[in-house]
């Protein structure tokens, strides 16, 4: 089980058992009522099917409730995660839940109106034909998000790249996942797109590599030795988090006018600074070096 790939939440199962101990009351208490005031329910007119379609609401939530917070307090247990956390696998037993929830609200408002729901069925089997067809999309969608969940290929809080997006996954909802990339922005993937696309899990990675390109014009590009240094004195402050020795600055092709380099290191597997940070922090020295470089040529011309 990969727990950096966990995200944090604010206590979400905490505030859900909360809310069920008081759910469960209030509804407990509405059966009850219920059973015993049933005759006088009826002698005031309330029609028996209201009544039964109550109580199937009540029962059903009551223990769909239940059931999903036994199962996320045993996974929990069972993976030693600490109380306030999501997964995959608890994203997906809630998304299961809901879609149960659902279901069942359709059937206690079916039979509230005394619809029979087999004949409902066959009398918009064409209808339900054309409804299929047409969000094929969305369902598709649906089960490709089921599937995702319950998967450890690539899970909340893991840095991926599908396609030309990058960035760490912060949600997977039947629909889509949303990832915010390095600039912060918030950009929603269809879980269909994620199944057809390659998809690399640089969380999932043995080694955690960091590297960038650049390109600097040739007269600035004389001395390598230099401008490795450079780099790798701006990233003394994270040494603690990068492996001794693994700076490597390559020449990747030169030009008639620009030289193209790839800096790269390696950070230590569960070191908790993020490759962004790093990264950025390697880009601005290589910025200030190109502009200290241009200065002194100014000078030199002066």
């Amino acid at each position: 089980m990969n727990k950096k790939s966990i995200a944090p939440t604010v206590n979400l199962e905490r505030k859900k058992r909360i809310w069920f101990i008081v759910k469960a009351v209030t509804f407990i208490a509405a059966l009850v009522a219920i059973n015993n005031f049933k005759a006088q329910l009826l002698e005031i007119g309330i029609p028996p099917h209201y009544i039964k379609a109550l109580r199937l609401y009540l029962n059903a939530d009551l223990w769909i409730s239940f059931i999903r917070l036994a199962v996320v307090f045993y996974y929990q247990q069972k993976h030693k995660l600490s109380r306030g956390v999501k997964s995959n696998f608890i994203l997906g037993i809630n998304h299961i839940a809901n879609i149960i929830h659902t279901f069942v609200l359709i059937g206690a408002i079916l039979l509230l109106f005394t619809i029979d729901p087999i004949n409902l069925i066959t009398s918009l089997s064409i209808v339900a034909a054309a409804i299929a067809i047409l969000s094929k999309d969305y369902i598709a969608n649906m089960i490709n998000g089921m599937l995702i969940m319950f998967s450890e290929e690539v899970m909340i809080g893991d840095e991926i790249k599908i396609g030309d997006v990058k960035g760490t996954v912060t949600d997977i909802t039947l629909v889509n996942m949303h990832i915010v990339n390095d600039d912060e922005d918030l950009i929603y993937i269809p879980n269909s797109l994620v199944f057809t696309t390659q998809i690399f899990n640089y969380t999932k990675r043995a080694i955690r590599k960091v590297s960038f390109d650049f390109d600097l014009k040739n007269e600035f590009a004389t001395d390598v030795a230099s401008i490795e240094k450079h780099i790798i004195d701006v990233l003394h402050e994270y040494h603690q988090y990068i492996k001794d020795d693994s700076y490597v600055l390559r020449i990747i092709k030169i030009n008639e006018n620009f030289t193209s380099l790839k800096f790269q290191f390696v950070l230590h597997r569960h070191s908790s600074v993020r490759e962004k940070d790093t990264r950025k922090a390697a880009l601005r020295q290589v910025l200030k070096y190109i502009g200290d470089a241009i200065h002194q040529k100014s000078e030199v011309k002066g």
